[in-house]
Parts: structure tokens; C-alpha cells; sequence
């Protein structure tokens, strides 16, 4: 079978997703294609390749509607391409089956259920009973009434021999975007994360997978190594990053990070990023990974304030532990990415008592970032996703409507999606956000930026000088790669684009000008009844 795969843009952390389930059907194989909505032209490449499967993976909340148009227009176009779905949304909003354009939903890991689902296909066999996939039949006819419990024992458990995975499909990406020629590859070492902070999805996903197999589960170190080194001799590669939700999870040093650290220092040799906790750094990983190649990391703080940290988005860690895991790093020379989430809501009366508006809270997190002498600090605004224990938080004190989960942004970089905050309030946290960044390289506009500057309609001026101190930092200290200044200004003009969808357009502004959005609304003009009859 021929398989389009569909990704709506890539910029520079690679679609694993893409590359592991062509690689997946490649085995098996299957024919697999890609186009990218920002850049290609969906209409052509559909009737060019005549797809059998079109896939959508990955699908984050805000990215839904997108590839929901984009399934409306092949639809439109051929009725026969059979349209599957999968990725966080559909995970914890499996209800994106009754989509008319909609064939199948993934929900969980489909690394299974993946090659079953097209191995059905090919055979013209039955794929309602196949665990993780949702189809209209088994929705309608089961699954929609179920409740929670029934509908996770039903799944598959999780993968574990992720050594039995094929190799990434990084071919398929780098044979049409400017990644075969951009020297950072990214890589995730292992699957999970056994904190509960209450913006992410990992808790809910835990408690889906109970009995189900370790939260946590890592390839071997050699299995890592050896596609690393592959990836190395095809592709000129000079920094790896590792994207793991948390390259370890405890304070002791164990022995697959002992092996890693020996084996990957000896066969690889390139320094590298990855991410961590600030409650679970020592001087023992930070001694035995720096000689490896360890050159920065990401430790979030996500919030300056105490209660915000500790009661609403659960990140069990003190003030003291952020403190002196940022010192750590210094002393060793670590460079450090801290992420930071503002515009947490606080209940009025928790507000009162603390004496504190809104925008205190946030700059309290920019505060925190100076004292820990953070090298790049990134700020988004908090955004509620479905699964997420957050969501349950803000909808429940009737800052957001659950309803409008498919009107989110693409990017939690925008404007706050919540109602508790005034737009002269949304305004200065956008400005802040970037500012912020800003701020960490200069310390000493520190009290001009929260005492004026913030209050100012600057917005766009602000964006562009944030722009050109995150791409310092990002090429120069954090992610250091040797591009030509041909590459380099390419990338600028790229990355500038991007940064300016993610933080100066809403929702439905980004969609309508996008060159993706003009590609599928012209070949999309009817109009489909999202909800499809029960069968």
C-alpha cells in the first residue's frame, strides 16, 4: 500500500512520530511519502502519490483542526483514502472519531496496533477489534458509552523490547526539509515519566497504562549508540539532543547512565542536551556526564511562586533544590534551558491573601530565573489540554469552557486562552514572556521591563528583539552547530516566520493566513457535518 503521511510543519526538533511509524510500515513493506502543509502543496502531492492511507500522528489539541480540514479536503478529493488519526488529542479526546473525515483514531502507543491496523488493510480484513484503534463501528458500538476503566482495559499493553523498533525514518524527512543540512539530531533515549506535574499528559497516561508495563523504559545503550553512529556517518551531524521527558528519573547514578556515559563518550564523541529535574540533579550525573559530552540542559521552574509550584500545577520541588541545581551546572559548565509557564491562575482569595495581582506571579518566575542565572529561559502561557488535571482546574473554577479544547492555538506561546485574565493583562504577559528572555541575557533591565515596558502596546517590537536573542543564545550557547552563513541566514529567515506564528497571531489569525491553511481551504469548499450518524 502507498502511505501519506502528514505533518504540519516541521521546524527543528525532528518528527520522530513521522519517521518511527514509516519505518514501521517500511518493514512491512509499505510505500510511505510525506508532505508538509507549510511547504508543499497537499492537493498536488495527493494526486501525484494516490495514497491508500492518509496519516495524521502526533496530533497535539492545538494542531487538531488543521489536519482535520486537511482530511475534509482528501475526502473531498477521494472518498476511498482512508484517513487515520492518532497522537495526544486523540488519545484523551478519542470523540475525533466521529468526524466524518475521519476513518480511525490511535489512542495510547500504536506501535502494535500500527502494523496490525495496515496489515488488515492490506488484507481487507477486519480492523474494528484491533486494540487502540477506534473506527466508527467499534465507537458507536461500544466504546462511546464505556466508561474510563473499561476503555483502558481494553488497550494493548505498552511496548517494552524498544529495541525491537526499527531505526528512525529520518529519509523521509531529510530528502525535502532543510534538516538534512542543519547538523543537530534529535533523538529520545527512552518513554516516560513518573512525576505528576498537572499541565502534562504523563500523569493520565500513567494511570491508562496501570499494569500495563514500566512507566519508565529505556533502549540499551547499545542499541542507542549504534543508531546514533549510523545517523552520524549518513548525515553530517555535530550536536545530538535528547528529548526524552527525562533522561533519568532518580538521584543515583545508575548503570545504564554508567554505560551510556563510557559507551556513547567512546562511539560517538559529540557533546549533547537533554532534559532533567531539578529535584533529581546531582553533582555524581553532572561528574560523570560533563566528560561525555553534557553540554546544557533543560531543568524547568515553570513558577517562581511557592503555591503555584507546590498546590496547583505539583512540581515537589523546593525553592532551595531549583537553587542549587542551577549552581551545580554553573560550576560545571553546563549551559541551562529553563522552561517557565505563565499565567497560572490563582483563586481571588488565595490572591488576596498573598497580596499579590496577577503579573506578580510571573515575574516572580523571571525573578527566580535571574537569581539561578538561567542561560535561556523560555515563557509560555499555561494552556489546558484535554487528560490533563490542569484542565480539570481552570474549567472547574470557570476560567475555560471544555468545549473550546479544538480552538486552542497551535502554540502555548500565544495569548492566554483563559477568561480570568483582562486583555490589558494578556498583553503584558505576552510582553513579559518575551521579555523575559530578554531580561536573563541583560539582568540589569530587570526593573525597567516589569515597571514599564510590560504596560506598553510594543508587542511586535518586543517579539523581534526576542527573536534575535533566542536565536543567539540557541545557536551560540545552548545547541552550539557550525552553520555557513548561507545556512545561518536561511535558518534566521525561517525561524523568524515560525516565531511569528507561534507568538503574535491567535488561533484563527494564524489559520486563515497561513500558506498551509490557503492550500486546503481551496481544495476544501464543501462543507462536511463533523458529527457522522451513528451507524
Amino acid at each position: 500500500m502507498k502511505i501519506l503521511l502528514v505533518e504540519r510543519i516541521v521546524e527543528y526538533i525532528e518528527p520522530m512520530h513521522v519517521e518511527l511509524i514509516s519505518a514501521l510500515a517500511r518493514r512491512l513493506g509499505h510505500s510511505t511519502y510525506l508532505t508538509i502543509l507549510e511547504q508543499d502543496n497537499f492537493e498536488n502531492d495527493l494526486h501525484r502519490i494516490r495514497p491508500d492511507v492518509l496519516v495524521f500522528s502526533g496530533v497535539k489539541t492545538g494542531e487538531f483542526h488543521y489536519y482535520l480540514h486537511t482530511a475534509r479536503a482528501a475526502k473531498n478529493i477521494s472518498a476511498d483514502i482512508f484517513t487515520v488519526m492518532g497522537g495526544p488529542h486523540t488519545t484523551f479526546f478519542p470523540e475525533a472519531i466521529e468526524n466524518a473525515s475521519i476513518d480511525a483514531v490511535g489512542v495510547g502507543e500504536c506501535d502494535d496496533a500500527w502494523p496490525q491496523l495496515l496489515n488488515a488493510l492490506d488484507k481487507g480484513e477486519n480492523i474494528h477489534s484491533i486494540p487502540n484503534i477506534y473506527t466508527k463501528e467499534n465507537w458507536f458500538g461500544r466504546w462511546k458509552n464505556a466508561d474510563f476503566n473499561e476503555r483502558t482495559m481494553a488497550l494493548a499493553a505498552r511496548t517494552t523490547a524498544l529495541d525491537d523498533l526499527p531505526y528512525l525514518d529520518r529519509e523521509l524527512v531529510y530528502t525535502k526539509t532543510h534538516l538534512k543540512h542543519f547538523p543537530l539530531r534529535s533523538f529520545m533515549s527512552s518513554r516516560g515519566c513518573p512525576f505528576e506535574c498537572t499541565y502534562c499528559f504523563e500523569p493520565k497516561f500513567n494511570l491508562i497504562y496501570r499494569g500495563k508495563g514500566p512507566i519508565h523504559n529505556r533502549y540499551s545503550v547499545q542499541r542507542l549508540c549504534e543508531e546514533l553512529k549510523e545517523v552520524k556517518e549518513r548525515w553530517k551531524t555535530n550536536f545530538i539532543k535528547f528529548y526524552d521527558d527525562l533522561f533519568w528519573i532518580s538521584k543515583k547514578v545508575d548503570p545504564w547512565l554508567e554505560e551510556f556515559a563510557e559507551t556513547y563518550r567512546r562511539e560517538v564523541g559529540l557533546p549533547f542536551f537533554c532534559l532533567t529535574r531539578c529535584n533529581i540533579l546531582t553533582e555524581n550525573h553532572l561528574k560523570l556526564l560533563k566528560p561525555a559530552g553534557l553540554h546544557s540542559l533543560t531543568m524547568s521552574i515553570e513558577s517562581g511562586d511557592d503555591y503555584i509550584r507546590d498546590q496547583i500545577i505539583k512540581r515537589h520541588m523546593t525553592r532551595e533544590q531549583i537553587l542549587n541545581a542551577f549552581k551545580l551546572c554553573s560550576q560545571y559548565n553546563v549551559k541551562t534551558f529553563a522552561n517557565n509557564i505563565f499565567g497560572i491562575p490563582v483563586k481571588p482569595e488565595i490572591m488576596k491573601q498573598q497580596n499579590k495581582t496577577a503579573i506578580d506571579y510571573d515575574i516572580g518566575s523571571l525573578d527566580l530565573n535571574i537569581e539561578c542565572k538561567v542561560t535561556f529561559g523560555e515563557c509560555g502561557m499555561v494552556y489546558p489540554y484535554p487528560g490533563c488535571e490542569l484542565s480539570d482546574y481552570v474549567i472547574s473554577n470557570g476560567w475555560f469552557d471544555k468545549s473550546d479544547f479544538e480552538k486552542l492555538h497551535f502554540s502555548y506561546n500565544g495569548e492566554s486562552p483563559l477568561n480570568c485574565f483582562t486583555q490589558k493583562e494578556k498583553r503584558m504577559q505576552k510582553n513579559l514572556a518575551m521579555l523575559s528572555t530578554v531580561c536573563l541575557l541583560f539582568p540589569w533591565m530587570r526593573n525597567m521591563i516589569v515597571k514599564t515596558l510590560i504596560q506598553l502596546p510594543l508587542t511586535r517590537l518586543y517579539h523581534l528583539i526576542f527573536f534575535f536573542v533566542k536565536g543567539y543564545l540557541m545557536i551560540f550557547k545552548i545547541y552550539p552547530v557550525n552553520l555557513t552563513f548561507h545556512h545561518l541566514l536561511i535558518n534566521i529567515f525561517r525561524s523568524y516566520i515560525n516565531e511569528s506564528k507561534k507568538r503574535l497571531q491567535s488561533y484563527d489569525e494564524n489559520f486563515s493566513s497561513s500558506s498551509n491553511s490557503k492550500k486546503v481551504n481551496k481544495i476544501s469548499i464543501i462543507q462536511i457535518d463533523p458529527e457522522t450518524p451513528k451507524p
